[in-house]
């Protein structure tokens, strides 16, 4: 049976009732002295066994307060994996010849966020250039980052004006405390074994910018591990997946052909045709049908398939739904179409219509 510490209630009756059977003529009321000094002594004791309940509940990693939690975590060797910065390339134009160094600021022209140079790079025959660049403010809130951009200070012969190649990708927020719990609990669970499958999805989740891997061994034959990793708003950057195979090398002990890589995407799109009950608009009936779309889509590991029942189920499940028909995709969904190859597949957008 659980126990349960006594309420200050329950404390304060105890230590009357002890008055009394030690002086059974004793003023225990509300007013008397005996009630004031019992009242403070049963605060106290209530304090202390609260400060013990708050003892016992750090002693286990999925009971523990944040910082107790990365105390647990780092006993074990695993630390709290920090915020990595998005990052992509930028184009540029100029005279021929002309370099931009490394660590020159850019600033992005519509939000002013600053970006940074992570190479030099310089115009090349045709006037044209590009370079990599990188958040000067870790997170994943820049992901997605687009449009034009600005060269601080541009050297000579080179056009301030610019344009983002790409969106920047592989922003990563500070890790959560649920998923340093998750991957404690893991190695608590799985201790390591110095190359069993388990040890390389550990070793990927331990750098930062990689969420999640899928780990694949023998795929290339004997002797051969595959390592598919990802990251919480898609993939990871090139730097992460660098320094994720760099940090598996050093940690594994058996000699293995170790490959690291992200998955190829592939983004899905569907439409239905659906029947509303009365007083349901199709805008609204498609807003919640997107959100529910890309949190189903969202769930999805690589290789795993999306089922066309899937999204009829979450179709009728959306509020004001009475009946359905999903006219695309025509069927199932492969997460790739190449056997060999890793897909991944990530939500696109969802376009319902009213049934005639």
């Amino acid at each position: 049976m659980a126990y349960t510490s006594p309420s200050l209630e329950q404390i304060l009756t105890g230590i009357l009732r002890d008055i009394q059977n030690v002086q059974s003529e004793a003023d225990i009321g509300t007013d008397s002295d005996h009630y004031v000094r019992s009242a403070a002594v049963a605060a106290a004791i209530e304090g202390l066994y609260q400060k013990l309940a708050w003892l016992y509940r750090q002693i286990f990693p999925d009971t523990a307060d944040e910082a107790e939690l990365i105390h647990a975590a780092a006993i074990r060797g695993l630390r709290r994996k920090s915020a990595v910065a998005a990052s992509s390339n930028v184009a540029l134009t100029g005279t021929v010849g002309v370099a931009l160094l490394q660590g020159e600021l850019i600033k992005h022209v519509a939000t002013g966020e600053e970006l940074v140079t992570t190479e030099s790079a310089t115009i090349d025959s045709d006037g044209n250039g590009s370079v990599a660049v990188k958040a000067q403010k870790p997170g994943a809130a820049l992901n997605t980052l687009s449009g034009a951009v600005s060269l601080v200070s541009p050297p000579l012969g080179m056009d301030a004006a610019a344009e983002l190649i790409a969106p920047l990708t592989g922003g990563e927020d500070q890790e959560k405390p649920e998923s340093l719990l998750a991957r404690l609990l893991e190695i608590i669970q799985n201790p390591p074994a110095g190359g069993a499958d388990y040890d390389y999805r550990r070793w990927a989740k331990e750098v930062d910018g990689i969420t999640d891997a899928l780990v694949l061994p023998r795929k290339r034959g004997a002797g051969t591990v595959d390592v598919v990793v990802t990251a919480n708003d898609g993939l990871p950057s090139a730097d992460a997946i660098s320094n994720c195979l760099e940090h598996i090398e050093t940690q594994c002990s058996v000699i293995a052909d170790i490959w690291v890589y992200a998955p190829t995407i592939r983004t899905v799109d569907s439409t239905a045709l659906v029947e509303l009950a009365k007083d349901y608009k199709l805008a609204d009936v498609q807003t919640a049908a997107q959100k529910a779309y890309s949190g189903l889509l969202g769930d999805l590991k690589p290789r795993q398939p999306l089922k066309r029942s899937q999204i009829e189920a979450m179709i009728n499940n959306l509020a004001g739904v009475i009946d359905r028909s999903v006219t695309l995709p025509p069927g199932n969904v492969d997460a790739a179409d190449d056997a060999n190859a890793v897909g991944w597949i990530r939500p696109g957008s969802i376009t319902l219509g009213l049934m005639s």
